[in-house]
């Protein structure tokens, strides 16, 4: 197997192997922030999963999953935000960790600094991720049809996603530029080819986008929702310690 190091002048920190790198890849491919910070000592990546106050149980399946590739003790954790014009705040959950473990996964998905999708990225990557994607951006209409959004922020970006899910599911989406950023519309049949090729990889907490039926979505809440809101914190934990080069 391929495992990445970085070295500095006093130690050398053991980073993720091949597969690492892909599994986290595939979680971050539509959602998820990665910031480089640097230190005396080198530096390091932090990470940040963020979700609606409704959103506990697939946000716990994110960190599940990110767990199984980097092990960390940090918690998910109630958060407010506030809007700069109304000064309203709005509760979200967060899950934030600091690691230079992540620096292989940062310099895929942030090869000039800003986020962006590549064909190198996307090579990389097979069904998990897929399913990930569809779980994070699908909304399935009621006539069958869905319409799959976080694909991109460019046209470019998205018409990559559009050919990558093809080759992987053999769904024929069309692009839909009438949004802020693309998104890919899928028919009836292309729909259901999705969700057939992808159901055996999708969250549970978001199995009803990948099964052909009708669900109230609204109906659908997490059993571990009712969390306390506080003051927000900048609350990170991680190994920002021994590992950080």
């Amino acid at each position: 197997m391929c495992v990445v190091y970085i070295i500095n002048t006093s130690h050398r920190v053991k980073l993720l192997e091949a597969t690492d790198v892909r599994g986290i890849l595939g979680l971050l491919i539509a959602d998820g922030s990665l910031v480089a910070y640097r230190t005396p000592s080198g530096g390091y990546i932090q990470l940040t999963l963020v979700a609606g106050a409704t959103e506990s149980a697939f946000l716990e399946e994110k960190v599940k999953e990110f767990n199984q590739f980097i092990f960390t003790k940090a918690k998910i954790v109630p958060y407010k935000t506030k809007a700069r014009s109304s000064g309203n705040s709005t509760p979200i959950l967060r899950f934030r960790v600091s690691t230079n473990k992540l620096r292989p996964v940062y310099n895929l998905l942030y090869p000039i600094g800003e986020r962006q999708i590549t064909q190198t990225t996307l090579d990389l990557l097979g069904a998990k991720a897929a399913a990930w994607l569809w779980a994070e951006g699908a909304k399935v209409l009621k006539d069958g049809s869905s319409l799959l959004s976080r694909v991109g922020n460019t046209f470019e970006e998205t018409l990559m996603i559009q050919s990558w899910l093809q080759m992987l599911v053999g769904a024929e989406g069309v692009i839909d530029e009438n949004y802020v950023r693309p998104r890919i519309q899928f028919d009836i049949e292309n729909t259901q080819k999705v969700q057939e090729a992808l159901i055996s990889y999708a969250p549970q907490s978001r199995l009803h986008l990948f099964k052909q039926e009708q669900w109230n979505v609204s109906a659908i809440r997490s059993s571990r929702t009712e969390l306390q809101f506080g003051k927000g914190e900048n609350q990170s934990q991680g190994e920002k310690a021994t590992s950080l080069a």
